[in-house]
């Protein structure tokens, strides 16, 4: 039997849905669901919502006729969730809202087909042009089978274990967070967020069409500017700085921005999400006034253009002693130039499903002027994004300030031995296991949880720093210890980053122990919550007391020693008086000898 090829006779039922023109289904009466489950069929609906939003909004079709109908590959059944068409892209996405315990066991039983699936592409498309006539109609005769591109996208509410991910590893896995974030993005940017999507679909754009067309392969545009000899441009050496004008439209279809809240994986990403608003702002005003927008973007170029001379030749800057002409000559290659500054300008002539007449001619006419830096060949890329990094940094601080957030995030890998960067650092672990997990911001869209630039300025970052007597470095025993404090053991500073974790839970899991667990909350709703960043701070403050006083720190010492915190009068302490309040917790539950 063909691999793709139906079995046996299909059962036509009112319960399930079928190939080409549907059955009318009978009405059956609806059962009444209890609380709990209407409460999940909205949290299910909120999440297929969120997904068909980020297709919808980047310029996908939503292939109904495919869509949660049976299929069966030499004897393997089953069914996708939902499915998307975007030219030569075909998605079938699979949502889930289990537990991440339960997640395992329903990717796994789905192994078998998308293996199949992703095995033969082309026989599965015929598969399906044969089963329905709508989706045969839907393909036509745009393209050949073989240009036809088959993604499964799984989209599962909860975490999806790494080690699932490895095992099944059919799919492209769109986890909660990066949904969210494309949710976003698209949400702001429409069809210009299609390259970043594409990225992270592992497609290359170079091979999904354009109105029916193909980019053509190794394209690239030439643009006339100018370039800095090396003494001029004051950056590293080989480090090569021009600028020149180009379109907004061939920028967007190259530019590439490391957003902190995004899925490329960089520990070192240090931009902020866009925000809608001001690029419908920005955009309100180039359609009134019709002008571009005269301060320049920064960015970082491939290491693949050569700036040329009017002579031909590679612009050499070390042999240069003043600005000089050249063409630069930009791949046509999507995700290749790094925005370092002046996302919202660019991003505001994006282009939607239902595109804007007026700014789709700006689109195109308007040149906006671009510092391009070019790396020398074989720059590892944390170092180019660390000195990226700087870059932004700086031009802000010049500006706008950084939020404190994004400032903290800097510093994790431009400073990694800081007291801020240790604390950013200790935090985020935090957030995930020990007694603060769940409750604390970790994504742009997280609300209603502890917000972390106080605690680690505060509290973190004071009783995490590497000497003094009230540290938990005084505490930490390992045979590099000298050079951590010197900033020169990444092996070590993890090992320290796991003890001061383990040490702040250990105190934190005693002080919740001791409490009554309604209070264990940061919603703002509860009356006596304790998860605000006064108290938790306070609690940080505690910790370095004991350490310098000499005390036990363990956990069974510290529960013992709590005992009764849950009467201590939390609401007569307010806003910053995080000192005041440790020394009050210290002087009633750790002062007496017992607990020495």
């Amino acid at each position: 039997m063909p691999p793709f090829q139906r079995s046996g006779k299909r059962r036509r039922n009112s319960s399930s849905r079928h190939w080409g023109e549907q059955m009318a289904p009978k009405k059956r009466k609806k059962k009444k669901l209890s609380a709990e489950e209407r409460k999940n069929r909205r949290i299910k609906n909120a999440h297929i919502r969120s997904a068909r939003s980020i297709f919808r909004n980047m310029g996908f079709e939503r292939v109904v006729e495919i869509a949660e109908v049976e299929i069966e590959i030499t004897g393997q059944a089953g069914e996708f969730d939902d499915a998307f068409l975007y030219e030569n892209i075909l998605l079938l996405l699979e949502y889930t809202t289990s537990q991440s315990s339960d997640v395992t066991d329903h990717a796994k039983k789905k192994k078998i087909l998308f293996s199949k699936i992703a095995a033969n592409q082309k026989a599965f498309l015929a598969y399906l042009r044969e089963k329905s006539s709508t989706f045969d109609k839907r393909l036509g005769d745009s393209f050949h089978e073989d240009k036809y591109i088959v993604k499964i996208v799984y989209c599962s509410l909860n975490h999806v274990p790494d080690t699932l991910k490895n095992n099944v590893d059919e799919p492209i896995y769109l986890d909660f967070p990066f949904l969210k974030y494309f949710e976003k993005l698209a949400s702001i940017v429409k069809v210009s967020a299609m390259n970043e999507m594409l990225d992270f679909l592992q497609i290359d754009p170079a091979n999904v069409a354009k109105n029916g067309i193909f980019p053509k392969k190794s394209q690239s545009a030439t643009y006339d500017g100018s370039i800095l000899p090396e003494s001029a441009s004051g950056f590293p050496s080989g480090y090569r700085v021009v600028s020149f004008y180009a379109d907004a439209a061939a920028l967007l279809s190259r530019t590439y921005v490391l957003r902190r809240d995004g899925w490329r994986g960089s520990y070192q990403a240090y931009q902020r999400m866009l925000q809608g608003p001001k690029i419908e702002a920005i955009r309100k005003t180039l359609k009134a006034e019709k002008r571009v927008f005269v301060n320049n973007l920064i960015a970082t170029l491939p290491s693949d253009v050569y700036p040329e001379l009017p002579n031909g030749k590679t612009a050499d800057i070390t042999q240069l002693s003043s600005t000089e002409a050249v063409k630069i000559r930009l791949p046509l290659r999507a995700n290749s130039i790094g925005l370092i500054d002046g996302q919202h300008r660019l991003y505001s002539y994006y282009e939607s499903k239902e595109d804007d007449p007026k700014i789709a001619k700006l689109r195109h006419q308007q040149n906006l002027l671009v510092t391009g830096i070019i790396y020398p060949e074989g720059t590892p890329t944390a170092d180019a994004e660390r000195f990226a990094a700087t870059l932004f940094l700086s031009i802000n601080a010049n500006q706008t300030k950084a939020p404190t957030p994004l400032r903290q995030e800097i510093e994790v890998f431009l400073s990694p031995y800081s007291p801020t960067a240790i604390g950013r650092q200790i935090m985020q672990r935090l957030a995930k296991t020990g007694p603060l997990a769940g409750h604390v911001e970790n994504y742009f869209f997280d609300k209603g949880k502890l917000r972390t630039s106080s605690i680690v300025s505060y509290g973190l970052g004071p009783l995490i720093k590497l000497g003094g007597e009230d540290s938990l470095f005084k505490l930490f025993v390992h045979p590099e210890k000298e050079q951590i404090a010197g900033g020169n053991s990444e092996q070590g500073r993890e090992a320290y980053l796991q003890f001061a974790t383990s040490a702040i839970n250990a105190f934190l899991s005693a002080v919740k122990a001791n409490v009554d667990g309604a209070r264990w909350t940061p919603d703002a709703k509860v009356k006596d919550r304790l998860l605000a960043v006064t108290y938790v701070n306070s609690f940080l403050i505690t910790l370095r007391l004991l350490i310098q006083a000499g005390h036990k720190i363990d956990f069974e010492s510290l529960k013992i020693a709590l005992h009764g915190l849950n009467d201590f009068e939390f609401k007569s302490y307010h806003s910053s008086q995080y000192a005041r309040m440790a020394e009050q917790i210290y002087q009633k539950h750790f002062k007496a000898p017992a607990f020495a």
